[in-house]
């Protein structure tokens, strides 16, 4: 994976892009991979831009689109043999054995209108940036690509969510990883309703606020999957800026995800059922409607 990092940063760079730093992020950071490599799986960079060299990106209303445009021609012509395309936020370059996902990025404070907290106010005649409660500083994370209906920048902080979420994971004796991974196989199993990062916020998000304690993971993934139907319709926000993070999904398209998670959530309680009458394989039977085929 870092080879393959390393090669695709090097080939923007030549295609004359001023880069920063560069990272992986997402899945493989966090740890909740559905699986071992293979060609459906895909490897999250992080490009971070210089904001000097590529104002037009970072000040312009299309700079978004226009940015993962330019990243998408270039490893095109980097990349003749393989199929490259945006994918909402990122530019996919799809190799052999697994996919890379190019996310090109800004420091947070470097682009127009971010959806940023802070908020300002006027003191003795003078206007000055507030931060509101929990909210980061926003020079410290780095703004992707939103272009979920209009276009913007968004924030984006992983190292300081991995920290937080190694904290609240490391508080449920490693529950959240499990939940997280079994969440996104449920996912993947039913045509990706939501996205997988989407996914990951919400076993977050449950973690934090509705996890019982002392709950084994079958628990928590059972109240979890409960859970799910109302977090689709809810508002989910990333924890480090409080930015929605699934405002481009429409009306319509929750409704579906959460329809589909509704009808897990009832297999799940017939699944539950039928193991307290002790019909365990049956119980199984039910589990694997859910979870895949894999599940023992």
């Amino acid at each position: 994976m870092q080879e393959r990092r390393e090669n695709v940063v090097n080939n923007l760079k030549d295609e004359g892009l001023e880069i920063e730093d560069d990272h992986i992020y997402g899945s493989v950071m966090q740890g909740t991979m559905t699986g071992p490599m293979d060609e459906d799986s895909d490897v999250d960079v992080l490009v971070v831009l210089d904001a000097e060299e590529h104002e037009q990106w970072a000040k312009s209303e299309n700079g978004p689109r226009n940015a993962l445009n330019a990243v998408k021609r270039k490893l095109e012509k980097k990349y003749p043999n393989q199929e490259v395309k945006v994918d909402r936020n990122v530019v996919a370059v799809k190799f052999s054995d697994f996919t890379v996902e190019v996310a090109p990025a800004f420091q947070y404070s470097d682009v127009n209108s971010p959806e940023n907290p802070t908020d300002y106010v006027t003191i003795g005649g003078m206007t000055v940036p507030v931060q509101p409660p929990n909210a980061d500083n926003p020079d410290n994370g780095y703004a992707i690509p939103d272009t979920y209906g209009q276009q913007s920048w968004v924030g984006t902080n992983p190292r300081k969510f991995q920290s937080m979420y190694n904290a609240v994971n490391k508080n449920n004796d490693g529950k959240l990883q499990k939940v997280a991974v079994s969440a996104k196989k449920w996912n993947e199993q039913n045509g990706k309703p939501v996205n997988s990062y989407h996914m990951v916020m919400m076993a977050y998000k449950y973690f934090q606020k509705d996890a019982p304690t002392d709950a084994s993971t079958e628990e928590h993934m059972n109240r979890f999957m409960r859970k799910l139907p109302q977090y689709v319709n809810e508002e989910t926000r990333e924890p480090v800026y409080q930015e929605q993070i699934d405002k481009g999904m429409n009306r319509e398209e929750k409704e579906k995800a959460a329809e589909k998670a509704w009808k897990a959530s009832q297999k799940i309680e017939e699944a539950e059922r039928l193991k307290k009458q002790g019909k365990t394989e049956e119980a199984k039977e039910k589990y694997r409607e859910v979870y895949g085929d894999k599940f023992r």
